[in-house]
């Protein structure tokens, strides 16, 4: 395929959507409602080139990989991913990614949005003889991804090699290669299509179409965001930071108990194996109408704090206020209800198993 010289923004307002002034990103396709009903149920195609993207190279980057996450990656093989979190010493969250190893293409990580550069960095501090060499790809790298429950099947009737979960495949469409990998960079649901940053004008050019008429819905941040909380996913800088810790973030599918060493592994088993885990995410419904309540506002149960919001939306086409928050296990319980703060007459929330409950 002959280059467009357009850019895969361009392709994305052709397409109708509405972008945010500030950060030039897609907010929604004209009914944000209708995509973010199409990520629940069905399948929806989006623009996740905002995500960070790191790639390790040399024979020593699997090695040190290895020690320096919760994930065992001793065996990871060409065409294999998992999930890892890295932690700190004191076996907090630094960021969850997962790992692909590309074989030639080296390893790519994909990590939350803005933090391959932080990523590198920590990993670049741990490089002493290993023969690697690490570098932030996020620029360079576009990344769509195919969202939804009936993703995997309605990506493999428009024709897309659909790798094992968590897996890679590449893949080579009318000129431009890029790779398919198993996770839609939240979750192992769905799939996301990795390719030249140049190229993304192209690669939606070639693949759009056959991907709505297999049943697509094209879909902005805010459906994305809104899903996100929904199922109960955890971001970066929201659920995942340095005041948390991988197990009560729910990331337990991204940390081996059987590996041995890494940075903050001591921490992390004694939390297992003790069941010291003092808090849980669970997800928070306000009533209908009511104001929605503020990330970072404390949560109380009879004057007593309990917990912080670390996520709320409205979503669209709904009509409550739904939030994340990490809550003292004692007082996590369904069906609790929480204010948003010390006053009885303040604003109340019902606790609510994550996923959200989809009626």
């Amino acid at each position: 395929m002959k280059r467009s010289g357009a850019s895969l923004l361009e392709r994305l307002l052709e397409a109708g959507a509405v972008v945010d002034e500030a950060t030039r990103r897609p907010l929604h396709f004209g009914d944000a409602g209708r995509e973010l009903e199409a990520a629940l149920a069905g399948s929806v195609l989006a623009d996740r080139s905002s995500l960070g993207r790191a790639r390790a190279t040399g024979k020593d980057a699997l090695d040190l990989l290895h020690r320096l996450t919760t994930a065992d990656l001793r065996s990871l093989s060409p065409g294999d991913g998992v999930p890892a979190v890295i932690t700190t010493p004191k076996g907090r969250i630094v960021d969850r990614v997962f790992v692909h190893n590309l074989g030639e293409d080296g390893i790519l990580l994909v990590a939350g949005e803005g933090m391959a550069p932080k990523l590198v960095s920590h990993f670049r501090r741990f490089m002493f003889r290993e023969e690697m060499a690490m570098e932030d790809t996020t620029g360079s790298l576009g990344q769509l991804g195919l969202l939804g429950p009936r993703a995997r099947d309605t990506a493999a009737a428009a024709g897309v090699p659909v790798p094992v979960l968590l897996g890679s495949t590449p893949w080579d469409v009318s000129g431009v290669r890029m790779h398919v990998l198993g996770e839609d960079g939240s979750s192992g649901e769905g799939l996301s299509l990795v390719f030249p940053a140049e190229r993304g004008a192209d690669v939606w050019t070639a693949l759009a179409p056959d991907l709505i008429r297999a049943g697509f819905v094209s879909c902005g941040d805010l459906a994305l965001e809104a899903r996100r909380v929904l199922r109960g996913l955890p971001a970066t800088g929201h659920e995942m930071t340095e005041g948390h810790n991988p197990l009560e973030a729910g990331l337990w599918d991204a940390v081996s108990f059987t590996k041995g060493c890494y940075v903050g592994q001591e921490v992390v088993a004694r939390l297992r194996t003790y069941d010291k885990l003092s808090r849980s995410l669970v997800g928070l419904v306000a009533t209908e109408g009511a104001p929605v309540p503020e990330r970072g506002a404390t949560l109380f149960r009879e004057g007593r704090a309990v917990g912080e919001i670390t996520s709320a939306l409205v979503p669209p086409g709904r009509n409550a206020g739904v939030a994340l928050a990490y809550v003292k296990r004692g007082d996590a319980e369904e069906g609790t209800w929480l204010s948003v703060g010390a006053s009885e007459s303040c604003p109340r929330v019902r606790v609510v198993g994550l996923p959200f409950p989809t009626s």
